[in-house]
């Protein structure tokens, strides 16, 4: 497994609409980190950045603008990407060259399409450590997001979020708030915005800094909490393509 157990980015180069909505979301919610590419204008320069992911190619589409054949005997064999894994997906046709290990005919039921890429997956070693993708990390500060507890205002830094808690700190002064519930948690990323409650469980100090985590109540949120933490990966991806050259 990768650097960390963070687990590996896993592209999906022109996925069809319905196949979008229905399995690259469930293997999100299973914990693989999944984006789509709707652009093949900086896909060498990103695979570069990310040369130990997981691409799978749409074959069937039409790629006007883009040498998929070239790109599948030249590029991908070029040594930088000896570690990255290449497959197939399609409904008619398919067009792949040796680099490409395996192919899933989307002519078969999604059962049967979310066993074959889990089983790729996992061969892959293509999940992290940690059973939900989150967005963030501890050593970061994502934005700043408000709560109530106890009748007062907080506002704080967010830091990472999962679909089960997030990492927070503040200058305000948040141990009074331990073990209490948290109301009106008001998240923000561009224009989507969610409003949850969850319980500050515990504070830890990690490199010298006080960082308090906080948990969301059951799994009223969910829905909300994965689209919210899709939605800012998914962002956040885009805005790293378009600095690439």
């Amino acid at each position: 497994m990768n650097q960390f157990n963070l687990g590996k980015k896993i592209f999906f180069l022109y996925p069809p609409v319905d196949f979008s909505k229905a399995i690259l979301r469930k293997l999100f919610e299973d914990g693989y980190e999944i984006y789509k590419l709707n652009n093949t204008e900086k896909l060498f320069p990103l695979l570069e950045s990310y040369p130990d992911s997981v691409l799978f190619i749409n074959s069937d589409y039409p790629y006007e603008d883009f040498d998929l054949q070239n790109f599948n005997d030249k590029t991908l064999h070029l040594g930088i990407f000896k570690d990255l894994q290449v497959y197939s997906f399609f409904r008619e046709g398919v067009t792949y060259g040796d680099k490409i290990k395996d192919y899933i005919s989307l002519d078969q039921s999604e059962q049967e399409i979310l066993k074959s890429l889990k089983a790729i997956l996992e061969d892959a070693e293509a999940h992290g450590k940690r059973e939900h993708v989150r967005f963030g990390s501890y050593s970061e500060t994502i934005s700043q997001f408000s709560f109530e507890c106890d009748g007062k205002s907080f506002t704080c830094d967010l830091h990472d979020i999962s679909p089960k808690a997030l990492s927070l700190s503040g200058e305000a002064e948040l141990e009074s708030c331990l073990l209490k519930e948290l109301k009106n948690i008001n998240l923000t990323v561009g224009a989507y915005q969610i409003n949850v409650s969850g319980n500050l469980s515990q504070k830890r100090v990690i490199a010298g800094k006080e960082l308090y985590i906080a948990e969301f109540d059951g799994t009223e949120y969910e829905e909300d909490l994965y689209n919210f933490i899709y939605t800012s990966l998914e962002k956040r991806m885009d805005e790293f393509i378009q600095t690439l050259n």
